[in-house]
Formats: structure tokens, sequence, C-alpha cells
């Protein structure tokens, strides 16, 4: 089980690398059209939908608190819009990140507040989901006003997304034996 949680935390950390990635080239080249970036975003959304059910069927079977069937299945749809339709994207891009990082936030804070007894440092992943909670909903209610700002604002969004997502990792990373332990004594008792 130790191993299937470096591999979902690995897993994560390449995705928000690659998130991070995307977030830099939307900042430094925000006159790339966005029919460009729509099919390069929507692809990657698209794989990390993927991804998030994979890790979530996975996660059933050792009674982890991860919910990701709800998001992996937006996700999935929403690269499948953003590949096939991608001027879409100066119009449903803000409301899509914003609701991107709110479920990525609410499950972050789920996993903090259900391993605060086994995490040491909890509080700081539970203070990171927070602040990409506030994040999500200042995107979802502040719609943007030109195409090139949205660009730039989201990149940089996406950016400060990504570096949270790999500090909560890193943190959930360096506990990982205690949560083992934690879920196999769950499992145990029923």
């Amino acid at each position: 089980m130790k191993e299937i949680f470096k591999r979902t935390i690995a897993s994560i950390i390449c995705l928000s690398i690659v998130a991070f990635l995307i977030g830099l080239i939307m900042v430094v080249a925000p006159d790339l059209s966005l029919a460009t970036i729509g099919i390069i975003v929507g692809t990657y959304i698209l794989i990390h939908g993927i991804v998030i059910l994979a890790l979530d069927s996975n996660s059933y079977t050792y009674y982890v608190p991860f919910d990701g069937t709800m998001s992996g299945v937006l996700f999935i749809l929403l690269g499948i819009l953003l590949i096939f339709v991608p001027n879409l994207l100066s119009i449903a891009f803000t409301i899509a990140l914003g609701v991107w990082i709110v479920l990525s936030s609410v499950n972050v804070i789920k996993i903090a507040v259900t391993f605060r007894k086994e995490v040491s440092n909890w509080i700081v992943v539970l203070l990171f989901g927070i602040l990409d909670l506030i994040v999500g909903i200042i995107i979802l209610f502040n719609p943007f006003a030109s195409s090139l700002s949205v660009t730039v604002i989201a990149g940089i969004v996406i950016m400060v997304h990504s570096v949270i997502n790999i500090i909560d990792m890193i943190v959930i990373k360096k506990n990982v034996k205690s949560i083992v332990e934690s879920i196999e004594n769950t499992v145990k008792r029923i």
C-alpha cells in the first residue's frame, strides 16, 4: 500500500509540474492564440481527468478518502470540449479553472482533516487547501475583461495552484508511513 501512495504522490507531482509549465507558457507568451492554448489545456485536463479516475478507483481499495470520480469525469468532459471547440476557451476557461481549483482544494482539505492525527504538519496542508479554495472562488466570481488578461492571469493561477499541489504532496509524502498505518488499522477494525 505504501507503494501505491508513493505512485499516487509521484503522479500528482508530475501532473502539477506539467500544469506549472503550461501556466508559465501562458504567462510568458500570452499572445499565442487561445485556440492553441485551448487544445493544450484541453489535452492536459483530459489526461488529468483520466489519472484522477484511475487514482480514485485505486483509493477505494484502500479506504482512502479521495473522491475523484466527479472531478475526473468533469475534467475528461471539459478536456474533450476544449480540444474539439478550443475557441470556447475564452468563454469557459475562467469558470472551468475556478471549478477545477475549488474541487481540488476541497479534496486537499478533506485529506488534511482526515489525516490530522497521522500527519504532524497537517495544518500546512489544510491552510494551503483553504488558500487554494479562496483562489478558486475568486476566479469563479471575477470574470476577466480581455482574452489576453485571461491567459496571463490563468497562467499565474495555474502556476500557484501547481506549486501548492507540489507542497501538499511533499508534506503528505513525509508522512506516508503513518498514513498507511492508519489506513491499515482502520481496515483491520472493519
